[in-house]
């Protein structure tokens, strides 16, 4: 049975999200009373059962403010320039909800038309003039990138498509380019209906929509959807991987334009440690460093030579970002990570149950 956006459940939606607006963003406890925190984090939540928010941290990842949702989060794209934030609904979503991170305003709830869903992740242009989301065409999966104007109250102008199915994650490259996560999964809902045909790639698109690169991995059982890159021209790809239970490939890749995708390196047993699945990745100039929530654990590869490092133990290992060659990581058990080295870290507690992901607004 094909899942559809009923009225009556986008009317919950816009109820609950304009009650989330309506309703003050309180801050977390003591620690984070204080105004003279900076919003340097942000991400999706569950607060308990049937609960869920963004949360707005500080560098440390110490929550400052939160936003309800209306259902479970995933990723989140932000503009500085702006201080807005997206949060996007978990796949197959309904809804994206634009606030500013600053003041807790609400400024729009868009809701999914009944022939689209949301794949849960966005991010804003280069210049902060777009905010590209990853869509579905519900009944078939067929990808689509939507084009929403932010000056025009986000909404949508164009629709990029012609690069395959089951799009999960895109950024933003420095030149302006897409690079798109494709997983090539056709789904009913959260199921998956073409697993033996599955056809992922790693998808390039200029800034009017035309596929420029597309390459994939020899493997097609694994599926590409969680992306980074370094700041330059390197694009980090995390993979879930759909194929035989009791094997274990390699679930992390780099690639740069016109160049083949290089799979990183760790022992088979490592590897089962992820249990088939990359959640979030960021990078530096030396380390590259993926989470795996259903592994519970992290794992650290040099960039250079593309082998794993560490692989450490974090109960529902969540979020990734990197900021002046260090990382953040948090997790859905509370705990905050800063990983300053493969041998260097410092662990604190948030307090707060963070999911999948986070993004960065230094």
């Amino acid at each position: 049975m094909q899942l559809m956006v009923t009225d009556t459940t986008r009317r919950n939606l816009l109820k609950a999200a304009l009650f989330g607006a309506a309703t003050p963003m309180m801050p977390f406890g003591c620690a984070s009373t204080s105004n003279a925190q900076t919003p340097a984090l942000i991400g999706c939540a569950i607060q308990g059962r049937g609960r869920y928010s963004a949360v707005v941290a500080d560098e440390f990842g110490m929550p400052i403010r939160q936003l309800p949702l209306p259902e479970r989060g995933h990723g989140v794209a932000t503009n500085k320039a702006l201080n807005h934030a997206v949060a996007f609904a978990r796949r197959p979503g309904t809804f994206f909800v634009v606030f500013d991170y600053l003041t807790g305003e609400n400024i729009k709830v868009s809701l999914a038309s009944a022939k689209r869903h949301y794949y849960g992740h966005g991010v804003y242009s280069n210049d902060g003039q777009w905010l590209y989301a990853t869509e579905g065409e519900r009944g078939t999966s067929r990808g689509v990138i939507g084009v929403y104007d932010v000056q025009a109250n986000y909404e949508k102008v164009a629709e990029f498509t012609g690069f395959g199915l089951g799009p999960h994650e895109v950024i933003v490259m420095p030149d302006d380019a897409l690079v798109i996560g494709v997983g090539g999964v056709h789904t009913n809902g959260r199921k998956p209906l073409n697993l033996s045909s599955m056809a992922p790639s790693l998808s390039y698109l200029d800034s009017n929509g035309e596929l420029i690169e597309q390459v994939g991995l020899a493997d097609h059982h694994l599926s590409i959807r969680h992306l980074a890159h370094d700041g330059n021209k390197t694009v980090l790809c995390g993979q879930q991987y759909r194929g035989e239970p009791d094997e274990y490939p390699s679930l992390l890749a780099m690639h740069t334009q016109g160049g083949k995708l290089l799979p990183l390196r760790a022992e088979p047993e490592q590897w089962a440690r992820f249990n088939h699945y990359i959640a979030s990745i960021a990078a530096t100039n030396e380390w590259i460093l993926a989470t795996s929530p259903r592994g519970n654990c992290y794992g650290i590869w040099s960039k250079e030579t593309g082998e794993l490092v560490e692989l450490s133990p974090l109960p529902d290992a969540s979020g990734v970002v990197s900021h002046d060659g260090f990382f953040r990581v948090s997790s859905g058990a509370g705990a905050v990570i800063t990983q300053y080295s493969p041998s260097h870290k410092r662990t604190i507690q948030s307090g707060v149950q963070w999911d999948n992901h986070w993004s960065v607004i230094y």
